[in-house]
Formats: structure tokens, C-alpha cells, sequence
């Protein structure tokens, strides 16, 4: 299955933080490492299409003190999830080095 490009994001959020995390880590990793904004509502949807596909899987953690007792959902990275985002980067790791040499001498004014 063909991941999209914020599905990509999400993913990748997730392995950053060890396969496992609330919406607001997720939000805050895809914020600081690419300085974009992760509306609430595109962030949830995404995963529940990701928990469809089934690359995360998600459940209603304990509430916590610094939350009033108040309870958010936790979603993991399942082994799909990992297999299809680990691919996706490879593939596009593989693209971005075999046109190394071109963008190199684009970038140095040579193309």
C-alpha cells in the first residue's frame, strides 16, 4: 500500500520516538525536525486510516497527574507500519543517491 505523504510523516515521528507516542509528541516531533504545523484534526484522521491499514494500533492510556487525571490515546508503530515506512525510505534513499552526482553539479552551476 502506497503511504501519503503525511502518513509518511507520521510514521517517521513515531520511529523518532521509539515506536510509541500521544498525538501532542507526535505533533511536537513533526513540528521541531521540519518546522511545519500538524493541524489536530489531519494528525487523528491520518492515524485512523494508519490504524485501518493496520501500521499503528492505538488505546486509551492512565490518566496522568499533570493532566487532571484526564486520559489521552497512545498508538504504536506495528510491524507493518515499520516494514511499509522502512521501504518508503529506503526507495527514497536509493533516488536521492543515484541523482547525487546531478544535483551536485546543478548546485554548483555546472548543469
Amino acid at each position: 500500500m502506497a503511504l501519503g505523504k503525511l502518513e509518511q510523516v507520521i510514521l517517521l515521528a513515531l520511529a523518532h520516538l521509539g515506536g510509541e507516542g500521544h498525538g501532542a509528541q507526535i505533533a511536537a516531533v513533526i513540528e521541531e525536525q521540519t518546522g511545519r504545523t500538524a493541524s489536530p484534526g489531519g494528525l487523528y484522521t491520518v492515524l485512523d486510516r494508519l490504524q485501518d491499514k493496520g501500521y499503528v494500533e492505538g488505546w486509551i492510556g492512565d490518566g496522568t497527574p499533570e493532566r487532571g487525571g484526564r486520559r489521552r490515546k497512545v498508538y504504536r508503530m506495528l510491524p507493518a507500519g515499520a516494514r511499509a515506512i522502512r521501504s518508503w525510505y529506503d526507495g527514497i534513499r536509493q533516488l536521492g543517491d543515484s541523482a547525487r552526482a546531478c544535483m551536485d553539479a546543478l548546485a554548483d552551476g555546472a548543469g
